[in-house]
């Protein structure tokens, strides 16, 4: 029996065995826990906002997905999980479209703000537009995606930018929420190992804790 409980001691990690292999052990899951927590385990991704620009209001979306933002003009904004749709735009603009050609074809007269606005096209900051090539083929066989708006007059693109602006002050920085979360999910991790390992300690030393262990029988 002594040799028994002495093979058992042998093989048994002492404290500061115990510490390296936790430290080796929690590094990387609490990497991995940060890595979930930015990703949709707790919450979904994704904040919606929608802006009406002929009414210049906007308003947050609460849980809802992207299909909610069907026929809005979407305004490209970083991170990407952030959306905002803008519709009611009745602004005169020149639109211009790209060609099988590579030029860039003036198609104001067939494409206007509210066409842009219903087939969901994308517009990025620099006023660059992306529309679906389905969309532009029933306008034009021979249209490209990609093209770019101007607005006639500059007070309208004044109001354009304004309401983005407001819009854009609408998302919230949910960082440090995501960090909290993914310590959360680091402790939920950790606590099997700490509770297995605490009983191993039982079943051999029993409740005591000390840095030092003595043989069994010793």
């Amino acid at each position: 029996m002594q040799s028994l409980w002495s093979y058992v001691y042998e093989v048994t990690l002492n404290q500061k065995q115990y510490i390296r292999l936790s430290i080796v052990l929690a590094v990387p899951t609490l990497a991995f826990s940060l890595y979930l927590g930015q990703q949709d385990v707790i919450h979904e991704r994704g904040q919606f906002v929608q802006c009406s620009v002929s009414e210049a209001n906007c308003s947050a979306m609460i849980n809802t997905s992207t299909q909610v933002l069907h026929k809005q003009l979407r305004y490209f904004v970083y991170p990407t999980d952030r959306l905002l749709g803008l519709y009611n735009i009745d602004i005169p603009m020149k639109i211009s479209f790209e060609t099988i050609d590579g030029e860039m074809l003036d198609v104001s007269s067939l494409v206007d703000s509210k066409m842009l606005e219903t087939n969901s096209c994308y517009i990025w900051s620099n006023k660059d537009v992306y529309c679906e090539y389905e969309d532009m083929r029933r306008i034009l066989p021979y249209l490209l995606t990609r093209g770019r708006i101007e607005f006639i007059n500059p007070e309208d693109e004044i109001a354009f930018n304004n309401i983005v602006e407001e819009g854009e002050s609408y998302f919230e920085d949910y960082t440090l929420h995501r960090i909290f979360e993914g310590f959360g999910l680091f402790f939920i991790f950790a606590t099997p190992y700490l509770i297995f390992s605490w009983l191993v300690h039982f079943v051999i030393y029993g409740a005591r804790i000390s840095s030092e262990k003595k043989r069994p029988y010793q």
